[in-house]
């Protein structure tokens, strides 16, 4: 479990990074065993009878050629027992003695509400346990006992002071008023207690610290659902429920399902969808697809048929794909969720519904092309912005040109138009042959990856500081944050940085860790004479050509808006950038 008080620094993540042995981690998961300067065993991540996951002790890196996955110490640790990063760092800086710093207080008397709340959570248990009316209705909507315990649910009894009168003999008042379980009259009075005659459902922190609840009514009061009051610790903006026990399998099947409420999380997790967490009835938040983008690759919306439910789904749909995710939509007839459905037609009516769930971004190329946009050119157009709408918070380049060629075919347009507007690159995109037989496994690599092979790799002599081109070189934003931690660290540094140097320098971004170990543990081809020379002086004519189309769009543009300023600004970028590498002024034709 996660410490709350506790500052995660960029040194800290180093610390911990430099101190761990990725070889210890690793081996109490599996047998390893030496392989060259690296070790090698089964994967851990996924069953496989051929060994494919290889571990490099130097660098402190782990890449599967089976699975695909790969990272540092920290992520392996995240993978194999379920931490998120902050109980990630928090654990393992404790398992290897490293000082935890602490973050300063907001507050000079805040407090640890950790035992208030564990408190009131065995009182809800208890009064569960004693009380008819709780157990009746969730036998009447088909609840498990096991779900029952798992899920740690209880009830708040009816009455105004129960809980006051009893946790408060034994804690401050203070305290329960702090952790948001017990409320006071607008106008002064005695405290209350701020759950009444409810279901109880105990929402917890990924690392599964108990955070709040939420309480579900069984009378006829007008709110359905009231949740724990907005605390230190508490913002439901922030949070999933269910996804301290759904993290585990979301990261072993790489598909988490989303729904709206509690009782979709049970009807789901019933149905046999074990990674199933809920948005506890609000709109999908940024920080909320974050979270999840920490532990799935793929999100099934599993919202409410209906058409509040298919708006919510589609506002929903641009959040998770700005996070990288992939997203899927589950149908569900008559406007059922998967609360209803189950209590209707059985789980696996629900465990179908999430299984065949389709592409959303499929479905939504669909609803945004109809048929007669071929006999309409503004219906076209139209269609055309809708779909740059769609596919703009994409970040995958491939994934864009994929959708590209469907969305072209579909409005009856060339690819190109598409393209161009997407922001895409075919030639980026270009496929490089396959390893020749004998040279064991590895992935296809465009020219941004394999000039970063070579960088990290130090095969060749570096190139010279005045011949990195730009981060912007390199279209793939994974690719050009490792080329921009490498390119700061050389020009800034008086010698070549290596790979534990960059890895420093990029602190806590994940993904493109997790790239670099994908790089480095592949294990280039021996790098033909000048061929880091020539990569580097590719990517740089692309991006410089690229930018020259750019500016002659820019000077049109600003010429027709009769802007002298930006157009001298942009004609003196066009000349420099011209003259600095030898080209004529006019770019090349696009």
């Amino acid at each position: 479990m996660a410490l709350h008080n506790v500052q995660i620094t960029p040194q800290l993540v180093q610390a911990v990074r430099d101190a761990v042995d990725i070889v210890a981690v690793a081996s109490e998961h599996t047998r390893l065993h030496k392989s060259g300067r690296r070790m090698s065993g089964l994967c851990p991540l996924h069953k496989e009878k051929t060994p494919s996951f290889s571990v490099d002790p130097a660098q402190g890196l782990f890449y599967c050629f089976g699975c695909g996955v790969g990272g540092d110490a920290i992520k392996l640790h995240m993978l194999l027992s379920g931490d998120d990063f902050p109980a990630a760092i928090e654990n393992l800086a404790l398992r290897y003695g490293i000082p935890l710093p602490t973050a300063p207080s907001r507050r000079s008397d805040e407090r640890d509400l950790e035992g208030v709340l564990k408190a009131a959570a065995e009182f809800f248990r208890d009064n569960l346990r004693r009380q008819e009316v709780p157990r009746a209705y969730l036998a009447k909507r088909r609840i498990p006992a096991e779900l029952v315990e798992r899920f740690g649910l209880g009830y708040a009894p009816e009455g105004w002071r129960n809980l006051v009168a009893a946790l408060h003999p034994r804690l401050p008042m203070g305290d329960l008023e702090a952790a948001g379980l017990v409320a006071r009259p607008e106008g002064g009075g005695d405290p209350y207690d701020r759950f009444r005659h409810r279901l109880m459902f105990p929402i917890r922190s990924p690392s599964g610290r108990l955070v709040g609840f939420g309480g579900r009514t069984l009378g006829d009061d007008r709110a359905k659902y009231v949740n724990t009051a907005e605390t230190e610790r508490f913002h439901k903006s922030t949070l999933l429920f269910g996804l301290d026990l759904a993290k585990r399998a979301a990261r072993e099947s790489g598909r988490t399902v989303l729904v709206e409420g509690y009782f979709d999380v049970l009807a789901a997790v019933a149905a046999g969808a074990e990674a199933t967490v809920a948005s506890m009835g609000t709109a999908l938040t940024a920080e909320q697809a974050r979270l999840l983008a920490r532990y799935t690759e793929e999100v099934v919306v599993a919202y409410d048929g209906d058409e509040a439910g298919e708006t919510a789904a589609r506002r929903a749909l641009g959040i998770l794909l700005a996070e990288g995710l992939g997203v899927r939509r589950a149908r569900f007839p008559g406007g059922h969720d998967p609360d209803s459905l189950r209590l209707e037609a059985g789980e696996k009516a629900v465990g179908e519904a999430l299984t065949e769930a389709p592409d959303a971004v499929g479905l939504e190329l669909e609803r945004l092309i109809p048929a007669e946009v071929h006999r309409n050119p503004r219906l076209r157009a139209k269609a055309a912005m809708a779909v740059q709408e769609l596919l703009r918070p994409i970040r995958d380049g491939i994934l864009r040109y994929g959708y590209g060629r469907v969305a072209a075919d579909r409005l009856g347009v060339p690819v190109e138009l598409l393209w161009r507007r997407l922001g895409v690159d075919p030639q980026a995109l270009e496929p490089r042959p396959a390893a020749p037989a004998g040279e064991g496994p590895r992935l296809v690599r465009t020219t941004e990856e394999r000039t970063l092979q070579l960088l990290l790799a130090g095969d060749e002599v570096g190139p010279a500081r005045e011949d990195l081109p730009p981060p912007e070189a390199f279209l793939d934003p994974l690719a050009r944050n490792i080329y921009g931690a490498f390119r700061r660290l050389y020009l800034s540094g008086a010698s070549y940085p290596g790979a534990r140097e960059v890895l420093a320098e990029l602190a806590a971004e994940g993904p493109a860790i997790d790239r670099m170990a994908q790089l480095l543990l592949e294990g280039p081809a021996t790098p033909k004479e000048g061929e880091l020379g020539e990569s580097l002086r590719q990517l740089e004519r692309r991006w410089r050509q690229q930018r020259l189309r750019d500016l002659a769009r820019e000077i049109v543009e600003a010429q027709r808006m009769g802007d002298r300023e930006r157009l001298e600004r942009l004609v003196e970028e066009k000349t420099r950038l011209s003259q600095s590498h030898h080209l004529p002024a006019t770019p090349p034709s696009a």
